[in-house]
């Protein structure tokens, strides 16, 4: 009796279909977004002249819709178990990551500041950095959207939903695939770079300590030193530029180092998914989801630098 044996292809279906999903779900929550946007900004141009009234579109549009459609999309996706105990950092590794974190920001910025201007060059023209638009907003409200409304819905989104249904592929595949996300999630060239580097550091702790609270305490953290921090030392006039200076030169400085110090000891799981990490990554890229998910923030990243 001769047994049916499944092709490749009906093999690698249901995965691309899972990632497909996960694709769909983060294309809703930025179409969601931009179509409420544009709504808004077509209806109301008057009452969008307001700071105040910006901020609420723009937050709104981007927690208030489109994280219940990015969840919409996913309900009965069902997710792994986390499948150990919760193992926080202490105080001193909590430093040592919000240092790590800050220096690759700062590293970051300062390849995009370049990569930026080179394209200014190119195009005659100065690329336009969405994030200057904070300046415009009260303080207050900053402070709220970046310690507050970000940290939570993003470290919910992207280091809960998303990174525990792509964990089963191996942890060093999950940390990659959701920083990739969680970068093009922003949705500009100015921030692709270091919300990445964000994004590997901040999944690997919860990987690590199995404490989502965690990451959401070291992402407020960096918010707060871009919104809050930095921004009072600017108002100090030749003190706080020193200040200001030490503290990114400091923290790039000490955050690769510790970075290379901690290399050798890093603990990956492999995954339940015996697959190669190319074979990952071309199923995870070629779902049609991720492909338009990665197309739609990749059209919107142009249009400022157009």
């Amino acid at each position: 009796m001769f047994h049916h044996q499944p092709d490749r292809t009906q093999l690698l279906r249901p995965h691309r279909q899972w990632f497909s999903r996960l694709g769909w779900a983060l294309f809703a929550q930025m179409a969601a977004m931009l179509v409420l946007q544009l709504l808004a900004s077509g209806l109301f141009p008057r009452l969008l002249a307001h700071p105040v009234s910006r901020w609420c579109l723009s937050v709104g549009s981007a927690y208030g819709v489109g994280v219940p459609a990015f969840c919409l999309v996913l309900r009965g996706m069902p997710a792994p178990p986390d499948g150990g105990g919760r193992r926080p950092l202490g105080l001193p590794g909590l430093g040592r990551a919000l240092v790590v974190l800050l220096g690759l920001v700062y590293l970051s910025n300062l390849f995009t500041l370049l990569l930026t201007r080179l394209l200014g060059t190119l195009w005659g023209g100065a690329v336009t950095n969405p994030v200057d638009s904070l300046t415009g907003y009260p303080t207050l409200l900053n402070l709220l959207l970046g310690c507050v409304i970000a940290p939570f819905s993003e470290e919910y989104l992207f280091r809960r939903l998303l990174l525990s249904r792509l964990r089963p592929y191996g942890d060093c595949f999950a940390i990659s695939a959701s920083a990739l996300c969680f970068s093009l999630f922003h949705g500009n060239l100015n921030q692709y770079f270091y919300a990445f580097a964000v994004g590997v550091i901040l999944a690997y702790v919860v990987l690590r300590t199995g404490c989502l609270w965690q990451a959401i305490l070291l992402h407020a953290l960096v918010n707060f030193t871009s919104v809050g921090l930095v921004p009072l030392l600017e108002q100090l006039g030749r003190t706080g530029a020193y200040l200001t200076s030490l503290l990114i030169l400091g923290t790039m400085a000490a955050g690769v180092a510790l970075l290379a110090a901690g290399r050798r000891s890093l603990v990956l799981e492999p995954g339940r998914v015996p697959f190669r990490q190319g074979l990952k990554w071309r199923l995870f890229l070629g779902s049609p989801g991720v492909l338009f998910f990665c197309l739609l923030s990749l059209l919107l990243a142009i249009s400022y630098v157009l």
